[in-house]
Parts: structure tokens; C-alpha cells; sequence
């Protein structure tokens, strides 16, 4: 902690503590606030493939959701999709970059009011802090241990701006340290696509041109990571399984692409 900055220990603090202890928040702001709202400006545009995936999970499991990262809203989207859709109750958590969700008083805040600080545990990419990630990586599996929790996690690391959105950036190797050290828990690609940054031209769009402008959300099987569990997590194996996520979020992008060439 000593590496950190008063606010990072703050709302790391403050983050630990609603996942320890007020674990029903986050899932309550989800379901009557921005869940609610994202709904809004997504329900009529919806186009879902692949939500008997998660109906074949069992029903106290826990889950990993790899997704493609295009948006800000991926995730928002995605989770009511699955709650709806997957009829799975879920609560959430997304590691994210502690750069402003936890050394900026405004990314604090917004953890808290958009996301109850379900936006956790951070990630640390800078000089020593980094060292803070082996915390990240054991808090990840504590939550992971609990039945009904899902994980949050974007193979790519950060968001994909090229002109191409089926394109994919490479996959980082942390993402497959975390699916490796979550044992037995299933991982269960999803790849999205048509949804934007800014709120207005998404609300715009589903209420005056859905059809014209469909999101689409698309689910895989269950990523195949038993063999490189057992070899246990080296960085060869977590490169593999960060690998092996991606892969399968490119080839449900290359179904997306089917069925919008079949649809046009």
C-alpha cells in the first residue's frame, strides 16, 4: 500500500470493501439503475446468437466472460444480456486500469455512481505498483471462488480503434494468468458489435433507426483451457490461454460478419 497514492489507497479500499462486504450493491445498481438504462438504448436493436451457452452452465457456477473491446460500454451492454437472456443472476466485477478509475477523484467517482465499484480489482501498469498485480491476480480468484460470480476480462487490454471493427488487437498474457489460475471455471467468449462511446447518438439510434442500426451480441462455447491448467501457469501457457480466448472472440466476429453479409 505504501506504493500507492492517497487516492489509489482510498478507492482501492472502498473497492475491496463493497466486494467483501456489500456485495448485493453493485448487483442492485445493476438491475435497477444501469441496467435499466442501457436497456434503453439497446433492446430494440438486440440481435443475440449463443445464449444456450450460458443457459448449459451449471446453476451455481461461477463464469469468465471474454470480450472484444471496442466500446466503453461492452460490458454494460453484455451484462443484461446475459442476466435476460442466459437467465443467469451473476455479480459482476471488471478489472480495469487503476490510471484514472483509481488515481483520479473523477474515476473514482465514476466507479462508484456507474459501476457501485464493481470496476475491480485494478490493474497496475506503471513501475513498482505493477508488483500490486499478484494482489489483483489472487483477489480475482477469492471472487471467482464464490458461486454466481462472474468475471469481466478483454483479451485485447485496451480498446480496439482501428477502422476495421471485426479486427482484433493481440491478446495480452494477463488475461490468460487469471483464466489459469480460475480452476474449474468455465470461460465463455462473446463478441460485440455496433455499439458506439457516446450515449446520444445510441439513444438516438434506438429510438428512431433500430433496424438500421442492429447490436449485435454473440456468445461461444466454453474456451477449452483444461490442458494448460495442467500444466500449471507459466508464461508460455498464460500466452496460450490469452491466445486461445482471442481466438475464439475472432471467430464469432467472423459469424457476426456472416450473418450481417446475409442481412444486409
Amino acid at each position: 500500500m505504501r506504493l500507492l497514492s492517497p487516492t489509489e489507497r482510498l478507492a482501492l479500499r472502498l473497492a475491496d470493501l463493497f466486494a467483501r462486504r456489500l456485495r448485493l450493491l453493485p448487483l442492485l445498481s445493476s438491475l435497477l439503475f444501469m441496467g435499466p438504462f442501457i436497456w434503453l438504448l439497446a433492446a430494440r436493436r438486440l440481435r443475440v446468437s449463443g445464449s444456450e451457452e450460458l443457459q448449459r452452465l451449471p446453476a451455481d457456477c461461477s463464469v469468465v466472460l471474454v470480450a472484444n473491446h471496442r466500446s466503453y460500454f461492452d460490458f454494460f451492454l453484455v451484462v443484461p444480456v446475459v442476466r435476460l437472456r442466459g437467465h443467469r443472476w451473476f455479480r459482476f466485477y471488471f478489472p480495469v486500469r487503476a490510471d484514472f478509475f483509481y488515481d483520479h477523484p473523477v474515476g473514482v467517482l465514476v466507479n462508484m455512481v456507474g459501476a457501485a465499484m464493481s470496476m475491480f480489482p485494478p490493474i497496475f501498469r506503471r513501475g513498482e505498483k505493477r508488483r500490486l498485480n499478484r494482489w489483483s491476480l489472487l483477489r480475482c480468484a477469492e471472487l471467482l471462488a464464490r458461486p454466481g460470480t462472474g468475471l469481466g476480462l478483454h483479451p485485447e487490454g485496451t480498446r480496439s480503434r482501428g477502422a476495421d471493427p471485426f479486427a482484433l488487437l493481440p491478446a495480452r498474457p494477463g488475461v490468460g494468468r487469471v483464466v489459469l489460475a480460475a480452476a474449474g471455471v468455465p470461460v465463455i467468449p462473446v463478441f460485440v458489435h455496433g455499439l458506439g462511446n457516446a450515449v446520444g447518438p445510441e439513444l438516438a439510434r434506438c429510438l428512431l433507426s433500430p433496424r438500421r442500426h442492429p447490436l449485435y451480441v454473440a456468445f461461444g462455447p466454453e474456451v477449452g483451457l483444461a490442458d494448460l491448467r495442467e500444466r500449471g501457469s507459466t508464461p508460455a501457457t498464460e500466452r496460450e490461454a490469452a491466445e486461445r480466448c482471442l481466438s475464439a472472440i475472432a471467430a464469432l466476429a467472423a459469424d457476426v460478419q456472416v450473418r450481417i453479409a446475409g442481412h444486409p
